[in-house]
């Protein structure tokens, strides 16, 4: 018996040092999120900024995320099919009985221009002054005063692919861009070498932020979620993986 109990023991002392190694007793988790979207989701599903920090959020909390991408309209539609734990970057205006967590990451829609021209723009309004470069869907993302705006504005295009409004700004083709300032910074690292990125640039703070939240099925894994993200912004986990990319931009 006393042998017994001595092997009961040590085996208890084991499991509990597996488990607060993490790894062995992390539930793993389906996290739905959109396609790539640098630097806040990259290639892989596995690094960016918004990546890293749910990740981090969720380990700190006993998680593990096992990432899907999905085009939006897919992944929400696979959220409210049951088919995942968690969907993230998302705002409570997809309405559902779900729960949401706390704001995690902010994005900021700035309007871009080269220093050296000078332009005024204090306001959504003076865009009509300018020839002007957006991200697709700008006109319906950005709200009812942009809209109103770029729908009688003869000298607005939306692109797809967003590098090339880096393009367009720095060979000075276009009067401004509006964008993500960090989705901005990004592509310029990876224009042609032949454009002078070096150019300074004014950054018009003329939007709102736009929080992101995730979005859950269980309020329990929601409500360990909060804490985790608590705990990484606390012990600088949370600042590191955004100067990570501070760095690399």
């Amino acid at each position: 018996m006393p042998r017994f109990r001595s092997l009961f023991v040590s085996a208890c002392c084991h499991l509990l040092v597996l488990g607060a190694a993490g790894a062995t007793w992390a539930v793993d988790l389906r996290v739905g999120m959109g396609l790539t979207k640098p630097p806040y989701i990259l290639d892989s599903g596995k690094e960016g900024i918004e990546v890293e920090i749910a990740e981090q959020a969720l380990a700190a909390a006993g998680y593990r995320m096992v990432a899907q991408q999905f085009p939006p309209a897919r992944a929400l539609a696979m959220h409210r099919a049951g088919q995942l734990d968690v969907l993230l970057t998302v705002d409570e205006g997809i309405g559902g009985d779900d729960h949401f967590s706390e704001p995690y990451i902010v994005y900021q829609n700035v309007a871009i221009t080269l220093s050296s021209r000078n332009l005024q723009i204090k306001r959504i309004e003076d865009l009509a002054n300018h020839s002007v470069a957006a991200f697709q869907n700008a006109e319906v993302i950005l709200g009812e005063r942009f809209k109103a705006v770029v729908l009688k504005h003869s000298n607005y295009k939306e692109y797809p692919q967003q590098i090339i409004q880096n393009n367009l700004l720095y060979t000075q083709r276009v009067d401004v861009v509006v964008g993500d300032r960090r989705i901005f910074r990004y592509f310029s690292t990876q224009l042609d070498p032949k454009v002078d990125v070096s150019q300074p640039i004014t950054l018009h703070p003329i939007f709102p932020p736009t929080p992101r939240k995730a979005v859950f099925k269980d309020f329990v894994i929601r409500d360990r979620f909060n804490a985790g993200l608590k705990t990484i912004q606390s012990n600088g986990v949370y600042d590191a993986i955004l100067k990570k990319y501070a760095g690399q931009l």
